[in-house]
């Protein structure tokens, strides 16, 4: 399943690769870009459909973005 790819990602040699955007469209209605935040890995997952996984990234989140992401919520 796809959970249990998650969760065993390093043995199967699998690099989870996570993007996100602040929404998923502008004001003009456009779809809003994704952000490359790079490699993760997993941390641990809660519940089962939907499964909440917590990653770990390996590099810092840019500061440029996270000052965005909290005017934006």
């Amino acid at each position: 399943t796809k959970g249990r790819r998650h969760i065993n990602h390093r043995e199967l040699g699998i690099t989870p690769l996570l993007f996100i955007r602040t929404s998923k469209r502008d004001e003009r209605g456009e779809t809003m870009p994704y952000l490359f935040l790079g490699a993760a890995d997993y941390v641990r997952h809660e519940g089962a459909r939907p499964m909440n996984v917590i990653w770990r990234l390996r590099t810092p989140i840019p500061s440029d973005y996270l000052r965005l992401t909290r005017m934006v919520s």
